[in-house]
């Protein structure tokens, strides 16, 4: 793959914190600051370069930065978020994922980019484990029989590597919050045997109490259910636009306009009302982990 799907999500994600900041920003005598203000400020005689850099197709110059922060009177908390983001973002040609961009679709790894630069996660799923809690036997064993006539042995080992490095997230100092929101098929089913099944729901259990997942479980009983497989990424910024990601087939979708995400953050707030607390969620992966562990 040409381009680094990964550093293409880190620099559009800092050209639209730039973006806003510069929206925000008024000149002397109350206007908004407009692209071609921004290029003379960085030595530019037009918008072109300023332009590059809000959509995300290069990085600024230590210097470049430094300038439009100035123009457009950042707050220290702004200014260290910028140039955080530089930083970062610079460095991210090292990020693990770079060496599966080969093996799997190119909007699967903008998710995996996503997901690690967020700081709060929600993911749904109805009738599976949703892939960042799954352990690799349940990995293996979901992958294996879904995917046996389009993925090769070896692909499907790739598969369960990449979902086991997505759990590196929570070995970060400032790990995202994540909350999962599951239905009761998901725990009840039992994918790759009792043995297999009986290891994950340790392993969600585990989860809620070494990394703070909160989980919330729509029961059988309740009035309706999950009908999709997403994920609701925020990040740490106050100007950045959360994704609302879909699991497809061929890879994910992405709905990133705020009426889009609205709707989708709505979904969520519906699929709680149907789920039991996370108190009781809890008390309800336990119950059926002493039931299975019977059989």
């Amino acid at each position: 793959m040409a381009v680094s799907t990964a550093g293409m999500v880190a620099r559009q994600r800092f050209g639209g914190a730039l973006t806003q900041l510069r929206l925000a920003a008024r000149t002397a005598d109350g206007a908004t600051v407009k692209q071609q203000d921004a290029g003379k400020a960085i030595k530019r005689k037009g918008p072109d370069r300023v332009s590059r850099l809000e959509r995300g197709d290069a990085w600024p110059e230590p210097w470049e930065l430094d300038r439009l922060l100035k123009l457009y009177s950042a707050d220290v908390e702004t200014s260290v978020r910028l140039r955080t983001m530089l930083e970062e973002g610079q460095a991210i040609s090292s990020s693990w994922w770079q060496s599966f961009q080969n093996d799997f679709p190119e909007s699967l790894i903008e998710f995996v980019a996503y997901e690690d630069a967020a700081t709060k996660i929600v993911t749904c799923a109805g009738n599976v484990v949703p892939g960042l809690l799954q352990r690799s036997a349940y990995a293996h064993a979901i992958t294996k029989h879904l995917t046996k006539s389009t993925a090769t042995a070896p692909l499907v080992e790739r598969s369960v590597e990449l979902r086991t490095n997505r759990r590196r997230i929570f070995e970060k100092a400032n790990r995202p919050a994540v909350e999962a929101i599951i239905g009761e098929a998901a725990l009840r089913q039992q994918v790759g045997g009792r043995s297999v099944m009986l290891e994950q729901l340790d392993g969600l259990l585990t989860d809620a109490e070494d990394h703070g997942v909160t989980f919330r479980v729509i029961m059988f009983e309740a009035g309706a259910t999950l009908t999709y497989f997403f994920h609701l990424l925020e990040f740490g910024g106050s100007n950045e636009t959360p994704v609302a990601a879909f699991d497809a087939m061929t890879g994910m979708t992405f709905r990133k306009s705020t009426r889009e995400v609205r709707g989708v953050k709505g979904f969520v707030e519906a699929s709680r009302d149907l789920a039991l607390s996370p108190e009781d969620s809890l008390e309800m992966i336990r119950t059926i982990r002493k039931e299975m562990s019977r059989d």
